[in-house]
């Protein structure tokens, strides 16, 4: 990899990845437990929910094969981050060293704004994965020969509010709408 055409002398830069930990950081953002919590609840529920499932479709050898894939990817794309956020750092006080600002001076302003769809799909393609968890969990799910029971069905019996589609439309209204309003995640997790 090469880095960015607008830097001099990026090679002697040794900066921190989190700011939080640079030299006259004021503060103002998540912290690095935050950031934490954060990265390894998502690991965490997506492993848990996707792993059983590859495995079962593809067989045991080849979801094996798919898992050190795709933790090779996470190293690799792990190493292009510390490798260009010296250099993102580097630009100055102009330009904050951001994740879009690292990709858009890894990959300039189209390679960034395909970027940006990417994680839109991906992240909404989380939400619905977790709506269905939820969905089923709290209100049961029918469909395929297999019936069960919710939480709140198995509590409280069969009732209008303990119907899948108001149990949803509860949650992403009370829950997951407040979470999406906060400019910050790490202000979410100081509450809670």
């Amino acid at each position: 990899m090469t880095p960015p055409a607008s830097t001099a002398d990026a090679g002697a830069i040794d900066e921190p990845l989190l700011p939080e930990f640079a030299v006259g950081h004021h503060g103002g953002g998540a912290s690095v437990s935050s950031a934490v919590f954060n990265v390894s609840t998502s690991i965490v529920g997506a492993g848990i929910m996707s792993i059983p499932a590859a495995m079962r479709v593809l067989g045991v050898a080849p979801a094996l094969v798919l898992i050190a894939a795709v933790a090779v990817l996470a190293d690799v794309s792990v190493e292009f981050m510390l490798r260009y956020t010296g250099w993102a750092a580097a630009a100055g006080a102009k330009q904050q060293a951001t994740y879009a600002g690292l990709m858009g001076d890894a990959f300039g302003r189209a390679g960034a704004a395909v970027l940006n769809v990417c994680i839109a799909f991906t992240t909404a393609g989380t939400l619905v994965v977790y709506l269905i968890i939820i969905g089923d969990v709290m209100s049961g799910s029918a469909g395929g020969g297999d019936e069960h029971a919710g939480v709140l069905q198995e509590l409280f019996g069969a009732h209008w509010w303990t119907g899948r589609e108001f149990v949803l439309f509860v949650t992403a209204v009370f829950v997951l709408l407040p979470l999406v309003l906060r400019r910050r995640v790490g202000i979410c997790l100081s509450i809670v």
